[in-house]
C-alpha cells in the first residue's frame, strides 16, 4: 500500500513538518465546533502522530486509526506524555471494524484529500457515526466552480505521489450523503485549506 509506504518515510519527520506550517489553531478550531463533551466517543481517521489529542476535552473516549503503524507509534508515546487513554488501530479508513453508530463524533484532518476513493472513507465515517453526531474536517480542496489549470494539473502530477491531490474537490464528496453542513470556512493559504463540520441528521 503505497500510502502506508510513504508515511511509514515521513513519520520521524512529520511533526517537524507540520510545526513549520503552523496548523495547531486550526486543528483545536475544528475539534471546538465538534463540541465534545466529556465522556463521547470520538474516532480520530489518518490519525498520524496524534497532533489532534491536545485539543480534545478530558475523559474523552479516544479511538486513532491510520494505515502507517509508524505514525501511532508516535501517537502512542505522544498519549503516553499526556496521560491519555487511547485505543489505536492499523486500519484503512475505507472498511473500518466498527459497528453502526459507535461514535459520537469523527475527526477527518488532512486525509480526505490524501486517501484514495475518498468517497468511501467518508461513507464509512457516517456509518460509525451515531445520528445527530458530527464530522470534523479540515483540508485543503479546490474551490468546485474554481477552473483547473494546466499548470495545477502539472504541479499535483508531481506533488500527488508524494504528499497530497491538490484538486480534490468537497462538493462531489458530501452531496451524495445526507450530512448537513454546518460551517465550511476558508482559514489558510488564500482559502485553500477549509474547516467543515458535518452533522449527520437523526433518523439517517
Amino acid at each position: 500500500m503505497w500510502n502506508r509506504f510513504r508515511y511509514t518515510l515521513w513519520a520521524p519527520f512529520y511533526d517537524t513538518l507540520v510545526a513549520a506550517v503552523g496548523f495547531d489553531d486550526l486543528r483545536r478550531r475544528s475539534i471546538g465546533y465538534l463540541s465534545v463533551q466529556a465522556g463521547d466517543r470520538v474516532l480520530i481517521v489518518g490519525a498520524g502522530t496524534g497532533l489532534d489529542l491536545p485539543h480534545l476535552p478530558p475523559g474523552t473516549a479516544i479511538t486513532a486509526i491510520d494505515v502507517t503503524p509508524a505514525m501511532l507509534t508516535r501517537l502512542t508515546r505522544r498519549a503516553d506524555r499526556l496521560r491519555l487513554t487511547v485505543s489505536t488501530h492499523v486500519v484503512d479508513a475505507r472498511r473500518l471494524p466498527f459497528e453502526d453508530a459507535r461514535f459520537d463524533a469523527v475527526v477527518m484532518h488532512l486525509i480526505l484529500a490524501v486517501m484514495p476513493d475518498p468517497d468511501r472513507g467518508l461513507s464509512e465515517a457516517i456509518r460509525v457515526l451515531r445520528p445527530g453526531g458530527r464530522i470534523a474536517v479540515f483540508d485543503k480542496f479546490l474551490g468546485d466552480e474554481q477552473s483547473l489549470s494546466l499548470r495545477r494539473r502539472l504541479l499535483n502530477l508531481a506533488v500527488k505521489p508524494l504528499f497530497t491531490d491538490m484538486n480534490r474537490r468537497f462538493g462531489p464528496l458530501v452531496r451524495p450523503t445526507a450530512l448537513e453542513i454546518e460551517r465550511d470556512e476558508p482559514v489558510a493559504f488564500g482559502g485553500m485549506y477549509r474547516l467543515i463540520t458535518l452533522r449527520k441528521p437523526v433518523g439517517h
